[in-house]
């Protein structure tokens, strides 16, 4: 059975009944009417940038047979595992104010970038007890107690009243920061000295935390309980999924818009909050992410083989008489479609001969430089065998693009067009 028209996945940012508002998801609305028509109890679905959860979450409240969601950040993992928790689940834990570590404890801590030793202290001090009352294990290492380092990772995503209460934290601490806030929603400054971070004490945290939990409880009380019971949730590369080939029957999803928007910045505070420092490993996870704005390597140029679209801007962008043009923006387009194909690779790899795969895709601009991103993906999926059977464009009113006040230098302001394209396949996968 196919559809007959598509609903508009506008994410609506003011909708209150959303446990955690991400500026790059779609809406339940959309994944409600994409799927519904849909056999799901009989069906695996699948979301490869899973971010938020929109997707495991309405595909569960649909009782689908089974549900992968994956994303390459951490933080969004574990705000996917929130949003599966039923109400019944749910628990209010009651802090007693229990002091498991002390400044000396909490060195080198990542939350540093923003908040004092004893700030960080009294946080990671409650953090601890909710650990330790949802969980039941107080044994833990002073020296390795954060949630990255200590294994508690896969406790958190298993464990959807863990999780749940971990987006609590992420919610509070990032409220707590809002001084750090910059122009652009998607970057987050740090401190520059000491006298600018953060002070706050066990009280006045426990206080602000205990008030994100009841709001956040009152949302969970109204969500649609979440019937499916055969649910993963993994941290995973797109380009390198870690499922079986042709498992999938239908994959619905919005790969990382080519707009440079630094995802791994985006979320800088939660990733901290988990432990995940600024050198190493977020630095990594940055580089690793599709649509990163770091030049990781020389990259060999994919896109002419696939897409005739894209080598057609390519050129463009390369030929650009503007600034960086080719040194580096030609690099950063070029690290884009890459990822992206090799992801959609992957996703015809995974998929069933008789798979449904759905796109929500937003075009832009680089400069005066039209990116026709809906004409570039079809052109993709053609070369791994996929044909659009349904496709529809939606006008956005505001993104992240229409804030830069640059971008007037060189085009008059258009409003961006979303588009969403249904493929399906005859043939069981292979590239040509």
């Amino acid at each position: 059975m196919k559809k007959e028209s598509i609903v508009n996945p506008k994410y609506k940012s003011k909708d209150r009944s959303l446990l955690y508002k991400y500026y790059a998801g779609f809406s339940d609305q959309f994944v409600l009417d994409t799927l519904g028509y849909s056999d799901l109890n009989k069906m695996t679905v699948l979301d490869p940038w899973n971010g938020s959860g929109t997707t495991t979450r309405v595909a569960s409240q649909l009782g689908a047979k089974k549900i992968v969601g994956l994303d390459i950040n951490p933080v969004m993992i574990i705000i996917s595992a929130a949003g599966l928790l039923n109400h019944v689940g749910f628990n209010k834990i009651k802090l007693s104010e229990t002091n498991r570590l002390t400044k000396n404890n909490i060195k080198n801590d990542p939350l540093g970038l923003w908040f004092t030793d004893t700030s960080i202290k009294n946080i990671r001090n409650v953090e601890l007890e909710v650990r330790e009352e949802v969980i039941g294990n107080s044994d833990f290492n002073k020296q390795n107690y954060l949630a990255k380092q200590s294994g508690t990772f896969n406790l958190i995503v298993s464990n959807k009243l863990l999780a749940f209460y971990y987006l609590v934290f992420f919610e509070t601490v990032k409220k707590l920061t809002y001084q750090f806030k910059s122009s652009n929603p998607t970057w987050i400054k740090v401190s520059k000295n000491e006298d600018e971070k953060i002070k706050v004490s066990r009280r006045e945290f426990e206080k602000l935390f205990l008030k994100e939990l009841d709001n956040k409880e009152s949302i969970l009380r109204h969500t649609p309980e979440k019937k499916t019971q055969q649910i993963v949730l993994d941290t995973a590369d797109s380009r390198k999924l870690p499922l079986d080939d042709n498992s999938i029957d239908v994959v619905i999803t919005s790969p990382p818009y080519c707009t440079r928007i630094d995802y791994a910045i985006a979320t800088r505070i939660e990733l901290a909050f988990l432990g995940i420092n600024e050198k190493d490993d977020f630095n990594n996870l940055r580089k690793n992410m599709i649509g990163t704005t770091k030049i990781t390597a020389d990259s060999k140029a994919l896109f002419s083989k696939y897409s005739p679209t894209a080598k057609v801007f390519m050129k463009t962008v390369y030929e650009h008489p503007s600034k960086a043009s080719k040194s580096y923006y030609y690099k950063q387009f070029l690290q884009y479609f890459n990822g992206i194909i090799e992801s959609i690779s992957e996703i015809s790899r995974v998929s069933k001969k008789n798979a449904k795969v759905i796109i929500v895709v937003q075009d832009t601009y680089y400069k005066n430089v039209y990116l026709d991103i809906e004409k570039i993906f079809e052109e993709i999926f053609n070369r791994f065998d996929w044909q659009v059977y349904m496709k529809e464009d939606f006008i956005k009113n505001q993104t992240m693009v229409s804030l830069n006040n640059k971008i007037k230098n060189y085009r008059e302001m258009s409003k961006p067009r979303e588009s969403v394209l249904i493929f399906e396949r005859m043939k069981n996968n292979g590239s040509k």
